[in-house]
């Protein structure tokens, strides 16, 4: 007897990249550029799905590159470091040509591009805290007029307090701390309309909504929207927590479930209506839409903290990158409707 009803896609394995923990991931429409971190080793990978080839750029000035967004008005990237959200130059233009986009990528000596960031733009975490590796940023978001959500976490999250926060930088530069006690300050997005704000603290395993005032950029009335899911099946329970997530173009939203190898999407009313798997990977940690069209979701993972002995043999694509297409003769297209779109995420206008 089936646990759900709910109809089940696999994503398949699209590079494979073994990155430490993978995650960031973006589209950038004006480049036709795949984007994203691999957050302990402060690298920026980029990937064009066309020509196949690929660049990794590395920052020098951080332990750990934890989230990037593009800029709205030019070619750069804004990004966090461990205690920091700076500005960093245009990501290095793919040139690595991947004959088997499948290949293994460790096998392959890729160049390893040394870089600096640009600027430091804002500071407001408790030095001693980051510098005793108490805290670190970890994600962030972008609403629709381009102000930047950028959020931390407790590096430790065995110890019962939560020491993060979330922060806003607007259009103006003005700082604002919009959370604090936050445990692992994790995905965030807007619906399309500006007035409902998506976000997960991991700590506390669930989706939570915000009514938004896009004039002003604060958040109020927080309540739950979503809770953990039901198994995938009886071999796969639900375990982990929920990760990094993504709105598409009619307002449902796509979360990663973090140690249990999944993405789960949801309507508006936070019902579920589909589940993708990335089979071979425990580690899914956030999805985006991308492609010529927006019709192509991509989904980061990760190989550290698997969890159990033997994890990294059950799962030896935990650290790869994997895509699932949603095109209109996909089977997924045949759920979600006709009239469905993909999107892409907000560009920063600071």
């Amino acid at each position: 007897m089936s646990l759900h009803n709910v109809p089940i896609f696999d994503a398949e394995v699209l590079l494979e990249c073994q990155n430490n923990l993978g995650e960031g991931i973006l589209w950038d429409s004006k480049t036709q550029l795949l984007h994203w971190v691999d957050i302990f080793n402060s690298q920026l990978h980029s990937y064009d799905p066309k020509e196949k080839t690929y660049s990794i750029d590395k920052y020098l000035n951080s332990k750990c590159l934890t989230y990037i967004t593009p800029k709205l008005n030019d070619e750069n990237f804004l990004g966090t470091f461990e205690g920091n959200l700076i500005e960093l130059p245009k990501p290095t233009k793919p040139f690595e040509f991947i004959e088997n986009s499948n290949s293994n990528l460790i096998n392959k000596k890729i160049k390893i591009n040394q870089k600096n960031y640009l600027k430091i733009i804002s500071e407001p975490l408790n030095k001693e805290l980051v510098l005793n590796e108490t805290i670190r940023f970890n994600d962030g978001g972008v609403d629709p007029i381009g102000r930047v959500f950028f959020g931390s976490m407790g590096q430790n999250e065995k110890v019962p307090k939560f020491p993060g926060e979330l922060w806003q930088i607007d259009l103006d530069g003005k700082e604002t701390k919009i959370l604090d006690e936050v445990g692992v300050s994790n995905g965030l997005g807007f619906s399309s309309d500006g007035k409902k704000m998506y976000y997960i603290d991991s700590r506390k395993d669930q989706i939570d909504i915000f009514d938004y005032d896009l004039l002003t950029g604060k958040p109020t009335n927080r309540r739950k929207f979503a809770s953990s899911p039901p198994p995938l099946d009886k071999e796969n329970p639900t375990e982990g927590v929920y990760d990094g997530l993504c709105l598409d173009g009619i307002g449902n939203i796509w979360v990663a479930r973090w140690r249990n190898g999944r993405v789960i999407g949801f309507n508006s009313n936070g019902d579920i209506i589909a589940m993708i798997t990335v089979k071979g990977s425990k580690g899914a940690t956030i999805p985006c839409f991308g492609g010529p069209n927006l019709e192509t979701m991509y989904i980061a993972t990760a190989s550290s903290y698997l969890g159990g002995e033997g994890d990294s043999e059950k799962y030896p694509n935990s650290g790869d990158l994997y895509s699932i297409g949603f095109g209109p003769d996909s089977p997924i297209r045949k759920v979600l409707g006709d009239n469905w779109k993909g999107a892409e995420r907000y560009r920063a206008g600071i």
